[in-house]
């Protein structure tokens, strides 16, 4: 009888180092995919603070400026090209201000 226990707690010892090793690879595995998606997200940037060029920009992107919502995004690309941030004015619904707050963001090619 005493063999039979003493097999029977070998075994479970070498089950609970299996499933500690699983559990170890598991927290590492976890870690380097986490590692993965904030190296991607800040090599990506902040979206909001990306400089873009409304001549080739795309809606979506142009709605990342300040005040602008898609109508407006559409209204730009519809109106190009441009060749400096002042003939953004010509757009209607962007006046003086809302340009300030878009000027830092805008490039134009030259």
């Amino acid at each position: 009888m005493s063999d039979a226990f003493n097999k029977l707690i070998e075994e479970r010892q070498a089950r609970a180092k299996k499933s500690d090793a699983m559990q170890r690879w598991l927290f590492i595995g976890l870690g380097v995919i986490a590692a993965i998606v904030i190296v991607f997200v800040l090599l990506r940037g902040d979206p909001s603070r990306r400089v873009l060029n409304p001549n080739t920009a795309t809606i979506e992107e142009l709605v990342t400026l300040p005040d602008i919502g898609p109508d407006l995004a559409k209204k730009i690309k519809a109106g190009g090209p441009y060749t400096k941030p002042d003939d953004l004015l010509n757009v209607k619904g962007i006046g003086p201000k809302t340009l300030e707050k878009m000027r830092p963001r805008l490039k134009f090619e030259k």
